[in-house]
């Protein structure tokens, strides 16, 4: 299957899928999100892959979301993502995110949405969202709590700020941290040994994992949208698509 946003290889029993806007910095949009879960789903039907591993393209993971994809967004239907990210998250096999430079937004949500996370020591992570008003679209809300606990989660969604990897490791964020140089080999050899387990066992942990983390996400999509209709969030997205400073009248 031929892809635009994204690119896909079979190495053994690892299935790598690597973001590639390289313009925007990989920036999440909704064609991404919909081949990435053709993607993905493609992996988890082919027997001989056991293990996905996602990365961006060049030398960031994805730097944020296509915020002006929502500029036109009106009424109730703000969902872009259609059923992408339950296609993700029922995927049966490990998902692995590689990830250097930013991972912003929407970004984050793809690591989020991942299993294991290992980051270069250059890596960066936030929700800059809410200095336009809106929330994180991907249900990014209720990933993040579920993974970093109530105080951390307010913390970066409430004030947009940029965390290292060392405070991503040190909050439970991420699996692990190693030097930039080493990254794509670390996330290779834990592909490889992950993928020598048995594949029935692997999937029943993956899945007990989930079970243990599970957070209702269908409530939080549609307070995600709800955030893109009030009048602080149409002037948010006008002044990023103007690329101005937005003038908030806190409504």
């Amino acid at each position: 299957m031929d892809f635009e946003t994204i690119t896909v290889e079979n190495s053994g029993a690892v299935g790598l899928i690597t973001l590639n806007r390289p313009a925007s910095m990989n920036a999440v949009c909704a064609a991404m999100m919909y081949e990435l879960a053709e993607a993905v789903r493609a992996f988890d039907a082919e027997k001989t892959i056991r293990v996905i591993v996602l990365k961006g393209a060049g030398d960031f993971f994805a730097a944020g979301t296509d915020m002006s994809e929502f500029a036109s967004v009106q009424g109730g239907d703000g969902d872009l993502y259609g059923h992408s990210v339950q296609m993700i998250q029922a995927c049966s096999k490990p998902i692995i995110a590689a990830v250097a430079g930013y991972a912003f937004g929407g970004g984050l949500e793809l690591v989020l949405l991942s299993d294991i996370v290992i980051a270069a020591d250059n890596a960066r992570f936030g929700f800059p969202e809410i200095t336009l008003g809106v929330l994180p679209q991907l249900g990014g809300v209720s990933l993040l709590t579920g993974r970093v606990g109530r105080a951390k989660a307010a913390d970066l969604l409430l004030t947009g700020r940029h965390i290292s990897a060392e405070e991503a490791l040190a909050c439970g964020l991420v699996s692990r941290v190693v030097d930039s140089v080493n990254l794509l080999n670390e996330v290779g050899e834990t592909a490889e040994r992950i993928a020598a387990m048995p594949a029935a066992g692997v999937r029943l942990a993956k899945q007990a994992v989930a079970d243990a983390c599970a957070l209702s996400l269908k409530n939080e999509g549609t307070i995600a949208r709800l955030s893109l209709l009030s009048a602080d969030a149409r002037e948010g997205l006008q002044a990023l698509k103007e690329n101005r400073a937005p003038k908030f009248e806190h409504k």
